[in-house]
């Protein structure tokens, strides 16, 4: 009995089974849910009477976050290295924000519930609209 040999040199239905599968990426080695990828981009909303940042940040809890603020440079930031928490994006996270001039840095609140930090940043009274009549 002779062994068979398979030799493919026009690659005749290869492609088809490229192009059906292309861009699928290699599904055998890769992690279906990446830990380290997941998008920890926080939400800005501009409201009228302050700026609210609120980042998803669950598992944690409020010893873990710092924030703080030095001239018109606002950051958040978390470090959680300490107890491991396989619910929470990361271990560690920094951002920071340059505040605009109108706003009231001296009057920040910050709150973390139900794994949510919600940074509120006043607006100063100079920042609110006022109608200017024609004479």
């Amino acid at each position: 009995m002779s062994a068979l040999t398979i030799r493919n040199r026009n690659n005749y239905g290869m492609s088809l089974f490229d192009d059906v599968f292309s861009g699928w990426g290699d599904i055998f080695s890769e992690p279906v849910f990446r830990g380290n990828g997941v998008d920890n981009s926080p939400i800005i909303k501009q409201l009228d009477d302050r700026f609210e940042i609120s980042l998803a940040a669950p598992g944690l809890e409020k010893k873990d976050f710092t924030i703080t603020v030095e001239g018109d440079k606002l950051t958040l930031a978390y470090d959680a290295t300490e107890g491991t928490n396989p619910f929470a994006y990361a271990s560690k996270y920094a951002k920071s924000y340059t505040l605009p001039s109108y706003s009231d840095s001296e009057n920040i609140i910050a709150s973390y519930t139900n794994g949510v930090l919600l940074v509120s940043v006043p607006k100063t009274e100079a920042a609110t609209a006022r109608v200017v009549k024609i004479k």
